[in-house]
C-alpha cells in the first residue's frame, strides 16, 4: 500500500509542477506600476537645472520599473521648492504616483522655519538623489566683484529665485559681512541668469556647478562669467582654486553656521515621495531608481546632456536627512534671523 499511495503522491507533486510551470503568467499579479501613470513634480521652472536633472531621469526610469508606467514631468515653481514640497506631502496621493524633484534646502527649511512648513523631512519616502551638490557664486566679467574680499567692501545686486540663491547671499552678508543685495522674484535660475545677461543684476550666488556646466558653459568658456566662490563643505574636484566661503569663517561658532546652511547639499537633486506611501512601493520606486542610476544607457545619455551624475541611495538620503535634524539647538537659533530676511 506505501508504495501504491507513494506512486500517486509522487503523480501529484508532478501534476502540481507542471501546472505551476504552464500557468505562472496567468497566476501571476500584474506589476503595481502596470497601466499607471508616475506624475513627476520639478519644484523649480523649466530650462534650470533641477528641470534638466528630472526629465534626464524621467526619459529612462520607467524602464526599471516592472509594469512599464508613463512618467510625465511637470513644473510647479515657487518659494524655492516649497510649493511644491507642500504639495506633495498634503495634497498628491500616497500611492506612490506623484513624486518630487525639488530642492535640497528643503531638507532643512522645517527646521529653521517650522511656522512656514507642512512638512517632516524625516517622515517623507526619499527616493534617491543624481548628484551631491556643489554651489557656487558667480558674477558677470563686468561686475566690480571678482572676490569674497571685494564683496566684503562693495554692494552689487544679485538674483534671488528662493531656496539657496537666496538664503547663501543672506547668511554670507550675516556672518561675513559681504554686502550682497538680494532681488528677490525670480522664479528660478535660469530667470536669475537671464536677469544677470540683461543687467539687471550683477550675478547669482548659490546656482550649482552642474547647472553651470549644463546651461552656462559657453558663457563660462568665453568669460562672460567668472566664478567667485564655493558655497559648501568641500571642493568640486574640478575646482580647486575657486575657495570655499567656509574658509573665510573667523570662528568655530562661524564655521558651524555656515555648515547648517550648506548642509543639505549632501542630499543634491532628490527625488522624494509622499509620508504614508506603502513600504513595498517606496521599495519598488527606490530599486528602480539606483537601477536607473546604473543603467550604461542612461549615464551616456547624462554625458551627452552634459548633466554630472553622482549618485546616492534613498536610504542614505534618509540618513543625512536624520543628520541635519541633529544640528545643535544653538546652531539652529543663530542662523534662524538671518535666513528669515532671505524669505
Amino acid at each position: 500500500m506505501d508504495s501504491i499511495f507513494g506512486t500517486w503522491r509522487s503523480r501529484y507533486i508532478f501534476l502540481g509542477a507542471l501546472i505551476a510551470l504552464v500557468q505562472p503568467a496567468e497566476a501571476q499579479e500584474d506589476p503595481y506600476f502596470k497601466d499607471k501613470t508616475i506624475r513627476v513634480i520639478v519644484g523649480s521652472a523649466p530650462g534650470g537645472g533641477y528641470d534638466a536633472y528630472a526629465r534626464l531621469v524621467s526619459d529612462h526610469m520607467r524602464r526599471h520599473i516592472p509594469g512599464n508606467p508613463q512618467i510625465v514631468v511637470q513644473n510647479m515653481p515657487g518659494a524655492g521648492s516649497l510649493v511644491a514640497m507642500n504639495h506633495i506631502a498634503n495634497v498628491a496621493p500616497k500611492d506612490g504616483t506623484v513624486l518630487g524633484a525639488i530642492n535640497a534646502a528643503m531638507t532643512t527649511q522645517p527646521l529653521l522655519f517650522p511656522d512656514r512648513t507642512k512638512f517632516d523631512p524625516r517622515k517623507m519616502n526619499w527616493i534617491g538623489s543624481t548628484l551631491r551638490e556643489f554651489h557656487i557664486g558667480l558674477v558677470r566679467a563686468a561686475s566690480p566683484v571678482k572676490t569674497i574680499e571685494d564683496a566684503q567692501k562693495i554692494e552689487i545686486p544679485v538674483a534671488g529665485t528662493g531656496g539657496s540663491t537666496s538664503t547663501y547671499p543672506s547668511i554670507a552678508n550675516a556672518i561675513l559681512g559681504t554686502k550682497f543685495k538680494t532681488v528677490q522674484g525670480y522664479q528660478g535660475t535660469a530667470q536669475g541668469m537671464l536677469a544677470m545677461e540683461r543687467g539687471e543684476v550683477d550675478g547669482v550666488m548659490g546656482i550649482t556647478w552642474a547647472s553651470i556646466k549644463a546651461t552656462q558653459a559657453a558663457a563660462l568658456r568665453d568669460g562672460k562669467i567668472k566664478l567667485v566662490t564655493q558655497f559648501g563643505v568641500r571642493k568640486h574636484p574640478e575646482l580647486p582654486n575657486i575657495p570655499l566661503l567656509l574658509d573665510s569663517a573667523k570662528t568655530p561658532e562661524d564655521k558651524a553656521a555656515l555648515r547648517l546652511v550648506f548642509s543639505s547639499q549632501e542630499v543634491g537633486r532628490p527625488w522624494v515621495a509622499p509620508e504614508g506611501v506603502p513600504p513595498q512601493v517606496v521599495a519598488i520606486l527606490r530599486k528602480g531608481f539606483d537601477d536607473t542610476m546604473a543603467d550604461p544607457e542612461f549615464r551616456a545619455d547624462a554625458e551627452k546632456r552634459k548633466l554630472d551624475l553622482e549618485p546616492t541611495s534613498g536610504k542614505e538620503l534618509q540618513q543625512v536627512v536624520e543628520d541635519i535634524f541633529k544640528t545643535p539647538p544653538a546652531v539652529v537659533e543663530r542662523v534662524k534671523p538671518f535666513l528669515a530676511e532671505a524669505q
